[in-house]
């Protein structure tokens, strides 16, 4: 069951049957004649039935009212068979839809018989067999004949329909024990599906032997001769009594506690597992084995995901001219991509690396293409002051979205005159170039390390915050911030770190066994971002409520079950310790940050006193002065000095020249 490849479809179940011809047409029409001769067949039993009851023989007045009513009968429910689609279904996916059009097809003929029967004392000639003033009865079919065929109809020819798709693929279904042994969590729609699928799409590959439900009077319950075994709270034992090699989760919305609980009962079984699209997807019949996919580390996140719904005047990129600076990047590609659903007349793609921009452009093109978005790419610093307002006064982008930045704490402990170029230095240029091309908004990708800082890296982050809301005074552009949790799978984050690790067969590398993270999914950060600037008058922080933090080594733990392996025996885990400049626990706000509750209490809005900028610009002038002559000393005094609430370790004012580190466990 990789994702990367389909399960093998049976030859059977995709060309249908060997008494069936290949020719689609042909196949149709045998099919339709099959059927014609079961209806005539049941309406001829009808009525040898119904004359037996009433006279006891076959007159041969009723064997000509057979012959004159029974091709109309049978000719109009085969033409509204075939015109219901009944003759272009595939068999493996007939169902309920089927068996209503089946029945609606019965009823309207019933219907029209009963019309015509009503009709007849008006008729006294038919055709080869003219009627006498007393002979009326003969186009008169019985009402209960009419009843029965009604009957007998939907039984027959949905019976027939389930006897040849049991046919089908009962003559493919693999004997004996053959194929991995799957457990199927979810008795409902969803799972009756799945095990459907796995006995006749994967050609015995895999085969459901059981299901478990969080629903208690479902169990002893069978489902196609499959038990169900226990609840959730059964797993364990179900898993002992059942031996699966596979687990496949098919409830409609689990939640993030349930997914958990599950993946831990299977930790010390091995089993690897998957999960199956949402519900909505198995009603429409979008479910198939294929489309299983493994659970991914942002279904634990212990809370249900944030969906924000798109606020007023969410529509502020339409035709828009938008920079995002850090435009390959995670975050800058998704925002690309939301540009353009949102739009963007033009998005300018600023960054320093032409082969992310590259990609970039690869992957948004079409989409851009589709909805007529004129992209263009910029290879350059934003650091660069003439670079940057070259370019501004070039494109005079109206949105700008500030998301470069140096991201890797202990990398900024121990280069922090490279922090305060990048994350200071970069900010103000970018900033002051949006105010002197007139943009209307101005919005920064910021962190929550930048709340009590103990790294260079986090305070660096918070003097950008202070730099965007003191300017904002002054200017008629929108400054506003956004403080980012850490973004699960991002470009350089823990989790693609650690899955290598996991491949290597470990050890995975922790710093600590007590160390928290608030974690949002990249869909959640870039949905807080165009709320923000959709929301934001200018000056506010926007913050998302993420929840409880998650502990790195449960993070990891999970990792590894989710590889079919047993965390602590086939893959150890290692504490590091903490690194300069990182916190055991992280914050969203600091507790003299008013805040407001916005969103249905999803996001937090809080502002601060904005400081003077005639005051603030020379501080922060003298501080990038000080990172171009990299004297580290003087730069942990000024930012020390610009961000009060800097909480510097031994790190302060270390040489600069130690450069180095290794791979980060920070995530954004």
């Amino acid at each position: 069951m990789s994702p990367d490849r389909p399960a093998p479809v049976h030859e059977a179940s995709a060309r249908g049957p060997a008494w069936l011809p290949n020719n689609p047409f042909l196949r149709r029409l045998t099919l339709l004649l099959m059927d014609g001769v079961l209806l005539a067949a049941g309406l001829a039993v009808n009525f040898l039935i119904w004359l037996n009851i009433r006279e006891g023989r076959v007159s041969p007045e009723y064997a000509r009212q057979f012959v004159l009513v029974a091709p109309g009968i049978v000719g109009l429910k085969l033409a509204l068979f075939a015109g219901f689609g009944l003759y272009r279904t595939i068999a493996r996916h007939a169902g309920r839809s089927e068996l209503i059009l089946i029945a609606l097809a019965d009823t309207i003929v019933a219907a029209l018989v009963l019309i015509f029967d009503v009709l007849t004392p008006f008729i006294r000639s038919f055709g080869p067999f003219p009627l006498h003033p007393s002979g009326d009865h003969l186009l008169r079919v019985p009402l209960g004949i009419v009843f029965n065929d009604w009957m007998l109809t939907l039984i027959v020819i949905p019976g027939v329909r389930f006897l040849r798709r049991e046919i089908e693929f009962g003559l493919t279904r693999p004997r004996g024990g053959l194929g991995r042994r799957v457990l199927i969590v979810g008795a409902g729609d969803a799972g009756e599906q799945v095990a459907r699928d796995l006995e006749r799409a994967t050609g015995g590959a895999f085969r459901p032997v059981a299901f478990v439900d969080p629903d208690a009077r479902l169990t002893g319950l069978r489902i196609h001769g499959l038990p169900v075994a226990g609840t959730l709270e059964d797993l364990p034992s179900a898993i002992a009594a059942h031996s699966p090699d596979e687990l496949v989760i098919a409830l409609p919305m689990p939640s993030p506690r349930v997914l958990s609980a599950i993946v831990a009962h299977c930790r010390s079984a091995r089993l690897g597992i998957k999960i199956v699209p949402p519900l909505s997807s198995v009603m429409t019949g979008g479910v198939e084995i294929s489309t299983l996919r493994p659970i991914e580390i942002e279904d634990l996140l212990g809370r249900e995901p944030v969906h924000l719904a798109s606020p007023d005047g969410s529509d502020y990129l339409k035709g828009k001219r938008v920079l995002v600076t850090g435009a390959g990047g995670s975050i800058g590609l998704e925002l690309c991509r939301q540009a353009i659903a949102g739009g963007a007349g033009m998005i300018i793609l600023l960054g320093r690396g032409e082969n992310s921009l590259f990609e970039a452009l690869l992957e948004l093109r079409p989409a851009a293409t589709a909805g007529q978005v004129d992209l263009r790419a910029v290879v350059a610093d934003a650091r660069d002051r003439p670079a940057v307002e070259a370019i501004f006064q070039t494109f005079r982008p109206e949105i700008v979205f500030h998301a470069a930045a140096h991201k890797h704490v202990h990398f900024m402990e121990v280069q922090p005159c490279e922090a305060v170029k990048n994350n200071v230095g970069a900010t103000l240029v970018v900033a002051e170039a949006a105010v002197a091309a007139g943009a209307e908004r101005f919005i920064l990708i910021s962190t929550d390390k930048a709340v009590r800082p103990t790294g260079f890296m986090g305070a660096t982050k918070r003097c950008a915050e202070v730099l965007v809301r003191s300017l904002g005074t002054t200017a008629p552009v929108r400054f506003m911030s956004v403080r980012f949790g850490n973004v699960l799978g991002s470009r350089g984050s823990v989790i693609p770190t650690f899955r290598r690790q996991i491949a290597q067969g470990g050890p995975v590398t922790v710093t600590h066994p007590e160390a928290t993270r608030y974690f949002m999914t990249l869909t959640e950060a870039v949905s807080l971002v165009i709320q923000a600037g959709a929301r934001g008058q200018g000056g506010e922080l926007f913050v998302l409520d993420m929840g409880s933090p998650v502990r790195i080594a449960d993070l990891a733990r999970n990792l590894i079950t989710l590889s079919g392996l047993e965390p602590e025996i086939d893959v150890p885990l290692v504490y590091t310790g903490l690194r300069p400049g990182e916190k055991l626990t992280e914050e969203l706000l600091a507790a003299d940050e008013a805040k407001s509750v916005i969103e249905g209490g999803k996001i937090f809005v809080a502002r601060d006193e904005a400081r003077p900028w005639p005051e603030l610009r020379p501080r922060l002038i003298e501080l990038l002065e000080a990172a171009a002559r990299n004297d580290a000393v003087e730069v942990g005094r000024l930012l020390k000095a610009l961000t009060p609430e800097f909480e510097a370790g031994p790190a302060v004012g270390h040489s600069s020249s130690r450069l180095g580190g290794e791979e980060s466990d920070e995530t954004r």
